[in-house]
């Protein structure tokens, strides 16, 4: 079998049991890349990480709840002594929780925020430094259109999502010395099992996966800011 272009490096993959993180972690390994499989859930996790290893690639499952910030951190650690480094961190884990703000509960407020905006941050603090360490890499947060644009009913998401648009835009800014690149993807409305929606009027989870394996294919000197990703048609 060929060698993909990435070959070993390690990424680690959050949401990673299905839909959007699935996607990415099936196509890191398909090029190659070592993969840390991370989601609240052991047995979809070993899964997808047996999926990786079928695809050519490594696969390892490290069950994480990302709303703990001690869970993010040992995940770090455990995907960076699997292979000794890490070089792609993937943040796709995410909920969401809609209707208007004024019968949107605290509780269900709180866990996006949790699980959406501190998990991305977690990793994130976490993977930063040992990406740096390898001489940089890339570290891709899954937003959403509705982290550039809000609409009735989608305000604790978007706020959410608006602060993952932010965060990376900070970490990019924050990597260039080092060579670590951060970009947030905000795609439209994905065929995923969180949306319930299907058809190929939507986004499909494999379309962020080509994305991110587009952005590893820049040059070193290319750094990109936020992708936006429409659906053909739409507004």
């Amino acid at each position: 079998m060929a060698k993909g272009f990435l070959e070993g490096r390690v990424a680690v993959v959050t949401g990673g049991n299905s839909g959007i993180g699935r996607a990415v972690a099936l196509a890191l390994a398909a090029e190659g890349a070592s993969v840390a499989v991370a989601a609240r859930r052991p047995e979809p996790c070993e899964e997808v990480a047996r999926l990786c290893r079928e695809k050519g690639g490594e696969g390892s499952a490290i069950p994480t709840d990302v709303r703990r910030e001690e869970e993010c951190e040992r995940l770090i650690e455990r995907a960076a002594a699997w292979r000794g480094r890490i070089d792609i961190l993937v943040n796709s884990a995410g909920i969401g929780r809609f209707g208007p703000v004024a019968s949107l509960s605290t509780a269900d407020f709180r866990e996006m925020i949790d699980t959406n905006l501190f998990g991305t941050f977690w990793c994130s603090r976490a993977a930063f430094p040992r990406i740096a360490s390898v001489g940089g890499g890339l570290i891709c947060n899954v937003s959403s259109l509705a982290g550039v644009e809000a609409w009735a009913e989608t305000g604790g998401y978007s706020a959410t999502k608006f602060g993952i648009v932010g965060l990376t835009r900070a970490l990019a800014d924050e990597g260039r010395e080092h060579g670590v690149k951060a970009v947030a993807i905000c795609p439209a409305l994905v065929a995923t099992p969180m949306t319930g929606v299907s058809g190929a009027d939507y986004l499909q989870p494999e379309d962020i996966a080509e994305t991110v394996l587009y952005l590893l294919r820049l040059s070193p000197a290319a750094w990109p800011a936020e992708i936006l990703l429409k659906r053909r048609g739409a507004e």
